[in-house]
């Protein structure tokens, strides 16, 4: 029996009244889970998994899922809106989203950001359908040193992703990586930058960074200029969605950012934060007006939200044929799975077919239900940014501070946030770029954990890992040869500015 056949059986057992009810769940409280800054995707499966105890468990994983593709067009409408991202890798779509928004083109954005969300989306199911088995292979092939090249490779060539002073980019990068490292070393247990305060052992968590550096940052900066808030409230109804050439013009964009999303985020670990901001350094550099980007240019929403939604099911690839999950929300669909007596893995389409099908089927279905759902509110969510500034702000303001405390409950969290905020105020009005802070941060824990267990597998050599490893060899030789461009590059235009 092919392929074909068994989706379509797949697709007749996930469109019962239940599973449809239960998909419809999943994608609504994914979407209130990206909107909402603080809850994200762990969090509301954690709080949901205990409700699906007595489903079936075709239903149950279907309504998990839909909340993992719901977040990440929620977390777009935050960062389009507000800049605030709702989740870690929609803060590239705040580059572009917001100051589109700031230009009346909130709806245009988001029907964009939707769009894109579902085509990244169909893109990545179609890969994870038929490829699945051969493409976790590609999983299995990154240890500790591929990590590490591949995370400081991307770090290299993310540095300047957004910022116009590659020097500035790269401090923050380097700030970021530092403060990634405070707290408990998971290798040996030594702990950094603590300062003798017990609330410091766990270090930063990533998610109170972002929300000050770029939900309070947002704020300060609108209290102090209030009159750079755009012509957001002149906007009219017909406006709202895209239009026919603006489809035309960021198609392109789109199919290829959804394609090198899905191959990137087969990378276990970094491979969704690389995929957005990579897709959308791919955009800038190919666009014919580059120096636009950052200034409200729908190619820089496009190219992170199909990029991102993509990496997504790729993610969902290692899950469903090998059983072995490469994030903490993937590891929470595995627990759903066991909850119901279900092993993930290599077995699991021949012992299971009714359920890996059935669930195949039910991602397309929840695909279309989440455009079907949102587009229509793409009108709605624009119109808040009609409200009175004097009331929009300090409705901001409190649900970025609950958000922030329901992560860990700790008022210790709040005083960070605060602090982050302040700090990227100042940063931002220097001209520094928060974007590259940010992608410091998250991947600077992984790239030092990386880095300890490479030294050890290989008695503290990298010549030797160079020579034993072939993919981290050849990663190594292309940051080698990124760095020695970056310096000509550097010193023939001092040289140039000299002779001038």
């Amino acid at each position: 029996m092919n392929s074909f056949t068994l989706l379509f059986q797949g697709l007749a057992a996930c469109i019962t009244p239940g599973n449809l009810l239960a998909c419809f769940v999943g994608v609504f409280m994914g979407t209130l889970a990206g909107v909402l800054p603080g809850l994200g995707i762990t969090g509301t499966v954690a709080i949901l998994l205990p409700f699906s105890y007595g489903m079936q468990p075709l239903t149950a994983l279907i309504m998990i899922s839909g909340i993992y593709f719901g977040s990440q067009y929620g977390g777009a409408i935050t960062s389009i809106l507000v800049n605030i991202p709702g989740e870690a890798t929609s803060i590239a779509t705040c580059f572009d989203g917001h100051p589109l928004a700031k230009k009346g083109k909130a709806g245009t954005a988001l029907g964009i950001a939707a769009i894109s969300s579902f085509t990244g989306g169909t893109i990545g199911l179609i890969g994870l359908t038929f490829f699945a088995p051969m493409l976790a292979q590609v999983a299995l092939a990154f240890g500790p040193p591929e990590f590490f090249t591949i995370i400081l490779l991307g770090l290299l060539l993310l540095t300047n992703i957004s910022g116009k002073n590659m020097l500035k980019s790269a401090m923050m990068v380097l700030l970021g990586v530092i403060l990634g490292t405070v707290g408990l070393d998971a290798v040996f247990g030594t702990l950094r930058l603590t300062f003798g305060s017990v609330n410091m052992y766990k270090g930063f968590n990533f998610i109170i960074l972002i929300m000050g550096v770029f939900g309070i940052t947002e704020l300060l900066l609108s209290i102090c200029a209030p009159q750079a808030q755009g012509k957001t409230a002149n906007f009219k109804f017909k406006d709202l969605y895209p239009k026919a050439s603006d489809l035309k013009r960021v198609g392109p964009t789109i199919g290829r950012s959804s394609l090198f999303g899905f191959l990137v985020g087969l990378i276990p670990g970094p491979g969704s934060m690389l995929a957005t901001f990579g897709s959308y350094g791919i955009a800038k550099k190919i666009s014919k007006t580059p120096e636009k980007f950052g200034e409200g240019m729908l190619e820089g929403v496009a190219a992170p939200e199909s990029a991102d939604n993509a990496a997504m099911y790729a993610q969902m690839v290692p899950v469903l044929s090998l059983g072995i999950p490469f994030s903490s929300a993937m590891a929470l669909m595995i627990s759903a799975f066991m909850i119901h007596g279900i092993q993930p893995g290599p077995l699991l389409i021949t012992q299971h077919p009714d359920l890996f099908w059935g669930l195949i089927a039910s991602l397309f279905v929840g695909n279309i239900m989440l455009i079907v759902l949102n587009l229509p509110l793409v009108g709605g969510w624009a119109s808040l940014l009609k409200i009175n500034f004097k009331v929009l702000m300090p409705v901001i303001t409190i649900i970025t501070f609950t958000g922030a405390y329901a992560i860990n409950n700790s008022i210790f969290d709040l005083g960070l946030m605060t602090l982050f905020g302040v700090i990227g105020f100042f940063l931002k009005a220097t001209g520094y770029d928060l974007a590259a802070l940010a992608i410091g941060m998250f991947l600077g824990p992984q790239l030092e954990s990386s880095l300890v267990q490479t030294m050890v597998i290989y008695d503290g050599s990298l010549v030797t890992m160079v020579l034993n490893s072939p993919i981290a060899g050849t990663l190594f030789v292309l940051i080698v040869g990124v760095v020695a461009f970056s310096l000509v590059k550097g010193l023939v235009k001092m040289l140039k500015k000299r002779a001038s």
